[in-house]
C-alpha cells in the first residue's frame, strides 16, 4: 500500500524541498543532477537524477522508485515539471491532474482551442492562430488588426513574446521566430522545444493575474495580483496584491477565472491565471497549472495568511484543509526584478541592507560573482526579486522600489 507521507517531487526551486519536510512528508526527489545542491541532499530521501523533460527517460526512473519507494502523489511547481507529473500520474493512478488536463496550460494553442469548444458564450474569446510561415502574420493582420502578438506556444516568464505594430513588422517578426527556433543559446531554450508560435489578438488594458486553489473542482480565488509590465517588452517587472482595481472589476475578473477554470477541466491545485482587464470586461491572456513566481507566495501568505505552495504539496496527500472562501486582505505586498547592465558579475552591493530592512518579506537573487548577466529581453533575463510589504498597495510599491534601489549588481 502507498504510504501517504511520501510524494514524488519534480523539479522546482530547493526551497519546496523544506516546505515538504515541514509538512512531514519524505520526498522522492527528481531533478536535473546539475540543478541538485549539496546543501538540499539531506532533505531529499531517494533522487532520481536525470532530464525529468523527457519521458521515454523519465518514465522507467519513477517505475523503479515507485515500486523500492512508494509515493501517493506526483507534483511539481515549476513550469517543465507539470506535464511530467501529470504523465506520472496517469501511469501510476495517482489521481490529480492529468496529461490531458495539464498540457491545456503548458501549450498555448491547445488552451485557446479548448476556449473556444467549451468557453461558455460570455467568456471572450481572443482571436488566435498557429504561425505557419511569413504570410500567415500578414493573413492574421489583416484578419485580426494589427497590433497582434506573437509568442511561442510553450515556455514562460515572456520568453519571446513579440508585438507586432503593423504589416510591415511581420518581417522582423518570422525572423525572430526563424532564430529562436534554430536556438538562440537562451537557457530557455534548455527546458522548452521553442519550435511553435502562436498569434494573438491584442486586447488593450492592465494586466491582472488570479492566483487560485481548487479543491475538487471548487475554485479560490486566493488573490488578485497587479502586474506591472514594461511596455518594451512585455515583461512583468513588478507585483502588487491586492490589485488595484474597482470592486466590480475585482468580481468580474475572480468570475471569468473560475469559469475559464471549469472550461479546462481542472479541478485541484494552484493556478496561476493572467488576464488582460479590456474596454469588454476581463479576457483570458494565459494560465498556469501551479503556483506563480515572483515571489508571490511570500506575498499571498503574507497578505491573505495562506501558503500555496505548501497547499500545493501537502493538498494531494490530505494534509491541507480546503478553504471555505476567498481569505480576506491583511495589508498589501509588492515584489520587483532585480536587473543589472549586461554584462559579467563582478560583486553585489547592498544585499545586506535589503535583507535587514523592516518591510522586506523576501529576497530571490540568483547570480553572483562571474556569472553572466544577458540582454533584458525576457524575466527569465531578471536576476530575482525583492518582494515588501506596505499598510496599501501604493505604500507597497513605493517601499519596494526604494527597497529595491539599495542593492546594485555592478557587471563589466
Amino acid at each position: 500500500m502507498t504510504r501517504p507521507d511520501r510524494i514524488l517531487l519534480i523539479g522546482g526551486p530547493g526551497y519546496q524541498l523544506q516546505k515538504a519536510k515541514d509538512l512531514g512528508l519524505d520526498v522522492v526527489y527528481c531533478q536535473f543532477e546539475e540543478d541538485l545542491r549539496p546543501e538540499q541532499r539531506p532533505l531529499v530521501d531517494t533522487a532520481i537524477l536525470a532530464d525529468y523533460t523527457d519521458w521515454e527517460i523519465l518514465r522507467p526512473l519513477v517505475e523503479k522508485a515507485y515500486q523500492e519507494r512508494e509515493f501517493t502523489a506526483a507534483v511539481s511547481l515549476t513550469e517543465p515539471g507539470l506535464d511530467p507529473a501529470a504523465r506520472v500520474n496517469d501511469l501510476l493512478g495517482l489521481g490529480g491532474t492529468s496529461y490531458e488536463v495539464s498540457h491545456r496550460f503548458t501549450d498555448k494553442w491547445l488552451m485557446r482551442t479548448r476556449l473556444a469548444e467549451r468557453a461558455p458564450e460570455h467568456l471572450p474569446r481572443v482571436g488566435a492562430a498557429l504561425v505557419t510561415g511569413q504570410e500567415s502574420l500578414k493573413e492574421f493582420g489583416a484578419a485580426h488588426g494589427y497590433p497582434f502578438i506573437v509568442k511561442p506556444v510553450n515556455g514562460t516568464a515572456s520568453f519571446g513574446v513579440m508585438r507586432v505594430h503593423d504589416e510591415s513588422a511581420t518581417d522582423t517578426a518570422w525572423r525572430h521566430v526563424q532564430q529562436l527556433r534554430g536556438g538562440s543559446g537562451h537557457p530557455l531554450i534548455d527546458s522548452y522545444d521553442v519550435d511553435r508560435f502562436i498569434m494573438e489578438e491584442y486586447i488593450e488594458g492592465p494586466l491582472y493575474s488570479a492566483e487560485s486553489f481548487s479543491f475538487g473542482g471548487r475554485h479560490v480565488v486566493m488573490a488578485v495580483t497587479e502586474a506591472i509590465t514594461d511596455k518594451r517588452n512585455h515583461v512583468h517587472v513588478g507585483h502588487a496584491i491586492p490589485g488595484r482595481l474597482s470592486p466590480e472589476d475585482e468580481r468580474a475578473l475572480v468570475d471569468t477565472t473560475t469559469r475559464f477554470l471549469d472550461a479546462m477541466g481542472f479541478r485541484d491545485g494552484p493556478t496561476h491565471t493572467e488576464l488582460i482587464l479590456g474596454p469588454d470586461g476581463p479576457v483570458i491572456c494565459e494560465s498556469q497549472n501551479r503556483v506563480g513566481g515572483a515571489l508571490l507566495t511570500d506575498m499571498i501568505e503574507a497578505v491573505h495568511g495562506h501558503d500555496p505552495m505548501s497547499m500545493a504539496i501537502g493538498w494531494p496527500v490530505g494534509l491541507v484543509e480546503a478553504l471555505p472562501d476567498r481569505p480576506a486582505a491583511r495589508g498589501a505586498a509588492a515584489s520587483w526584478l532585480i536587473t543589472a547592465e549586461e554584462g559579467t558579475v563582478e560583486r553585489v552591493e547592498g544585499l545586506d541592507a535589503v535583507h535587514t530592512a523592516p518591510d522586506t518579506l523576501a529576497v530571490d537573487l540568483w547570480v553572483e560573482p562571474g556569472d553572466t548577466v544577458r540582454s533584458f529581453d525576457g524575466q527569465w533575463d531578471g536576476l530575482g526579486h525583492v518582494a515588501v510589504r506596505g499598510p496599501d498597495t501604493d505604500t507597497a510599491v513605493e517601499r519596494c522600489r526604494a527597497t529595491l534601489g539599495k542593492l546594485t549588481v555592478h557587471t563589466r
